[in-house]
């Protein structure tokens, strides 16, 4: 009798075991790891723009052609085209730089596709030119809703068709006729879409600048803009304007600061200013900094999107650039092939660490410190640099210079891993 208890309990312990075998294996997944590929825009008719690269074996295509494959790209400057161009870049986040040559410049730091973007800059009035690029890069036929926010309230969702592996353009001014200051918020609701806003102005046969408009992923109750250019040695300063929009339907007071190696301060008039709700807001920034560069942190109860658009002066001729806010630094690495840009850092107490790669590969790091802010310049010769290392609660972006204007880049990472479940096969489902 004995022996008999003990061949049940050996048998129970069995079958508990193999139960919790069986239900170990079957839980267990694998994945496929990847990094989605970044899109950069077409070139309009006048406009050419180069993509800084970090090796010429980096492949690439371009959307309404025939061929879906990548190829290598051949360079570490590559020239963009009539089409938009697709990276494969893995980690590695290009940054652009577009040009109308003697009109105007800008920088834009190039995205894989993301579920939302916010547009805060350019205009539809009488002087603009301004456009909103969908690129669709996927194999279908995508669906995109575009909701455009103005200095008198929201308009009715537009709802745009753009077909497989192409891209429609439309001029801002058929978006909002005739409205003065814009927020555009473009939300995918099928397809692989990226939106890209260039703002363009002119009188006439008299050009007034441009500049592409980097996007937001979403609205924040806390954001930064960690590099606002302020040209200096001049007798009056060239003027700057806060746009604000808080989306929804409820308003909230603000709150704004100042931060340069100047000092720290809230700009008079601004701070605790009451924003509507739905309406874009255009509040003027009237400082003049020395040191000829500065961040804004701006915070809500509700929140919000915002930019800075900086008047600026470049050969003679008037350009404008739009500052957009950032997200706080983590390890990533940007292309910078040729383009030599100013690294601008904001935050409490700054500690970055960064690796620089010059176009012969060799390497060379860099420790920056720093209270409120801190900035480095990059040379020409640096095909890449990556953030090691950041401190806490840590901004940054890039002001680039040329011939033809200026230009701004968040560095925000272009592409982030995804992970993709594996489904497994089981031998039940053939034999039941």
């Amino acid at each position: 009798m004995k022996s008999r208890v003990l061949q049940l309990v050996a048998a129970f312990a069995a079958v508990i075991l193999f139960t919790n075998v069986v239900s170990f294996t079957t839980k267990s997944n694998r994945y496929s790891e990847s990094y989605p590929a970044v899109v950069c825009p077409p070139n309009k008719s006048g406009e050419s723009s180069v993509i800084a690269l970090s090796s010429p074996k980096i492949q690439l295509r371009k959307t309404g052609v025939a061929t879906m494959a990548f190829k290598d790209s051949r360079t570490r400057r590559f020239a963009g085209s009539a089409q938009a161009t697709v990276v494969d870049a893995q980690s590695i986040t290009p940054i652009m730089w577009q040009v109308r040559t003697g009109v105007w410049a800008g920088g834009l730091t190039c995205l894989a596709p993301v579920s939302s973007q916010w547009f805060v800059g350019a205009t539809a009035d009488v002087t603009s030119k301004g456009t909103l690029t969908l690129v669709n890069s996927g194999l279908g036929r995508a669906l995109v809703g575009v909701t455009v926010y103005t200095e008198n309230g929201v308009q009715a969702e537009q709802s745009i068709a753009v077909k497989a592996n192409s891209f429609i353009t439309t001029q801002l001014a058929t978006l909002a006729p005739g409205a003065k200051s814009l927020a555009v918020h473009v939300v995918p609701q099928t397809g692989r879409i990226n939106a890209f806003v260039t703002d363009e102005r002119g009188r006439g046969l008299q050009a007034l600048g441009g500049d592409t408009v980097n996007s937001q992923e979403s609205p924040a109750k806390s954001l930064v803009i960690p590099a606002i250019p302020q040209q200096t040695g001049r007798r009056t300063s060239l003027p700057h304007t806060l746009r604000v929009l808080i989306p929804g339907e409820v308003g909230a007071q603000i709150k704004v600061e100042i931060r340069s190696t100047d000092g720290t301060f809230a700009p008079a008039g601004l701070d605790g200013k009451v924003i509507p709700a739905g309406k874009v807001v255009d509040l003027p920034l009237d400082v003049l900094m020395k040191s000829g560069k500065f961040a804004l942190h701006l915070s809500s109860e509700r929140p919000l999107v915002a930019s800075v658009f900086t008047k600026t002066q470049a050969q003679g001729k008037s350009d404008f650039l739009w500052s957009t806010p950032a997200p706080a630094l983590t390890n990533a690495t940007f292309a910078t092939t040729g383009l030599a840009p100013l690294l601008v850092f904001t935050g409490g107490e700054i500690a970055v660490e960064i690796e620089l790669t010059s176009v012969n590969g060799k390497k060379r790091k860099v420790s920056l410190r720093g209270d409120e802010i801190a900035t480095y310049q990059i040379s020409d010769r640096i095909r890449t640099f990556s953030i090691t290392k950041s401190s806490a609660k840590t901004y940054g972006a890039a002001l680039i210079t040329s011939k033809s204007g200026f230009g701004y880049a968040p560095l925000v990472t272009g592409s982030v891993l995804t992970r993709t479940s594996i489904p497994r096969s089981n031998i039940r489902v053939l034999i039941p």
